[in-house]
């Protein structure tokens, strides 16, 4: 059984579903000639006199931060002409950033269902909510140990974690009480990404048509990491990992799931100048350093966060999703990124490109485990394989496919999306697909409320998604309910199983926050926080998975498609558990433990 999923009424020409960092080709922003520009001055000194010089060559700034001497000017390509100005140190275009799933569109875009003015009053304090009474739903919660540490601590709300993403709802009931504030840095898009690039609607458009605040959420992804950190511990639906620090919203893109790297940048340098904790983001792309002006965007990522660090600020960041070996400073050491079969048009080679932010230096790279891996089987009931029009997901695989589940029965596996590599810091629950294969090998179910064919399980990852959400799938509570035949959710407000290392990076920001409430001498100490979070890391030896293969063309088993770059399928020797993990699988138990 499915339940229904609300789907937005009006077209769109472009849809971006956004479940981990995968920006393989940064565009640069033009439009009418005009295009956007990141400018660095040499100097404090030169900071003035170069946004002078840019205003006297038809320039306009946007936004500026004077801190790392850099600012964002519009205007033609004859800026460009400034690299020789003696005040700039170097000038580049503004690229944008896109974040789209491994392979597989959660659903539909979806009408965005509005806030919650009704539903189940709560309920007080208790141990933990509702939804981690249902067998199997909250497995990642339980399996970093998080429900032992909140004995001891749930987290302090001195301490405030800053999510760079597509928004917070705080319109939602288990965010209202827990978001402290929202800092929109769509503001100074110029143009506009939702629009220019993909021909959406603005947020302000949206906020039109449907009511809600243009500072909400309305793409969904932003919400569901909040609500995994903190949702309100208060006896409905689910409450996050450290559910008593506080949120801020640093709203670096609208609906379409993609920023500037300036609004990234912006969002990085506000946290520092602000006293944020922890910075979680689960944006990013790759940059070709051996482009100028991309290696200018990288070497300001690393002014950035050197001095978010020296502020004391810590920054988390999603690893990708490519399945490609990220290596010292975010170099990419493999080749190809991950196909879908028939799927020609986009592809790149990585190989020689940086992951930014994730793999800057000082930043907490993080890698994505699943749940378990399910077995194939001899023969699947009709539908139940995928095939069919009303089949999908699939929730058994047949051992005549192609392509077969490495390690069956084995929990805490590389996600087969997942970056990997020496540049790992720690892995995280993101979640996988039934079989821990893509969909096109027939990778099965997402697990409840997708499904109830596994009851509710999951294999992906729950937590809320916003109420204005119009691309990330919201199951509305009262359906959840009516499945549980219980009262356990917020009826009037949305939630959702999806997959990716974003999944996986809020819990580790949430770790990071649960150790810096318990032991105040860490806070605003990145360097020493992030240590104590590596060493009470769960060793784990055995992976399983194998990294992508170049050589198998072979067609997708449930596609059918052919697979004519490579790079479609997973094969040969599993990646080393070291590379596949970094230091192991976070865990929260030094907070329950104490030291």
């Amino acid at each position: 059984m499915r339940l229904s999923i609300l789907r937005r009424a009006f077209a769109v020409t472009a849809a971006v579903a956004v479940l981990g960092t995968t920006a393989v080709a940064p565009m640069a922003a033009a439009q009418g000639g005009t295009h956007r520009f990141i400018v660095l001055a040499r100097s404090a000194a030169d900071f003035t006199p170069s946004m002078a010089d840019v205003r006297a060559a038809g320039g306009r700034i946007v936004s500026q931060s004077a801190a790392v001497n850099m600012f964002v000017a519009v205007g033609t390509d004859a800026l460009r002409n400034l690299k020789t100005d003696a005040h700039v140190k170097g000038i580049g275009y503004d690229h944008v950033e896109r974040v789209v799933p491994p392979e597989d569109t959660a659903s539909a875009p979806q009408t965005p269902h509005g806030a919650s003015t009704a539903g189940i009053a709560p309920r007080g304090a208790p141990a933990s909510d509702p939804a981690f009474k249902l067998p199997g739903l909250m497995w990642n919660v339980d399996r970093i140990n998080a429900p032992a540490a909140w004995a001891f601590s749930q987290g302090s709300s001195a301490v405030t974690v800053g999510v760079a993403d597509t928004g917070l709802d705080f319109t939602h009931p288990e965010l209202a009480s827990r978001v402290v504030n929202v800092v929109d840095f769509t503001q100074t898009e110029d143009p506009n990404i939702c629009s220019t690039f993909f021909g959406l609607p603005t947020d302000a458009q949206l906020s039109a048509a449907f009511g809600g605040p243009a500072t909400t959420d309305w793409n969904g992804h932003g919400s569901w990491i909040g609500g995994n950190i903190a949702a309100a511990l208060d006896g409905v639906g689910i409450n996050g990992i450290a559910p008593k620090v506080n949120l801020v919203a640093l709203k670096i893109s609208q609906n379409c799931g993609s920023a500037y790297d300036t609004e990234i940048l912006s969002a990085f340098l506000y946290a520092a100048d602000h006293g944020i904790d922890i910075v979680s983001i689960s944006f990013g792309g790759y940059l070709d350093t051996s482009d100028p002006d991309q290696l200018l965007i990288y070497q300001i990522y690393q002014q950035v966060v050197t001095y978010a660090m020296q502020k004391g600020t810590t920054i988390v960041a999603a690893a990708g999703n490519e399945h490609v070996r990220i290596g010292a400073g975010g170099l990419v050491l493999s080749h190809g990124t991950e196909e879908a079969p028939g799927d020609v048009e986009d592809f790149i080679d990585l190989n020689g490109f940086y992951e930014t932010p994730g793999g800057i230096p000082g930043v907490v790279d993080v890698s994505s485990t699943n749940n378990v891996v399910a077995a194939p089987s001899d023969k699947c009931a009709p539908g139940t394989d995928g095939s069919g029009p009303d089949a999908d997901p699939a929730t058994c695989k047949p051992t005549t496919d192609a392509h077969q589940p490495m390690g069956v029965g084995l929990q805490n596996q590389l996600a087969y999306y997942s970056n990997y590599g020496p540049r790992i810091d720690v892995a995280a629950p993101g979640g996988a697909r039934k079989f821990n294969l893509p969909v096109w090998d027939r990778g099965g179910t997402p697990g409840w409320p997708w499904t109830t064919a596994d009851g509710f399980t999951a294999f992906q990852t729950f937590s809320i998604t916003s109420n204005w959400a119009t691309e990330i799938p919201c199951f509305v509570g009262s359906d959840l309910n009516d499945a549980v035949g219980a009262a356990l959710f917020y009826g009037d407000s949305c939630y959702s199983t999806i997959q990716g290392t974003s999944m996986a990076t809020p819990h580790v920001s949430a770790v990071l926050a649960l150790l810096a409430s318990r032991y105040v001498y860490l806070r605003h100490q990145p360097l020493a926080l992030i240590a104590t979070m590596k060493q009470q890391a769960q060793f784990l030896s055995v992976n399983t998975t194998p990294p992508l293969d170049p050589t198998d063309l072979s067609n997708g088993d449930l596609s059918g498609l052919a697979c004519t770059t490579g790079f479609c399928h997973n094969a040969g020797p599993a990646i080393d558990p070291s590379e596949a993990f970094g230091a192991g699988l976070v865990q929260a138990t030094r907070v329950a433990r104490g030291r």
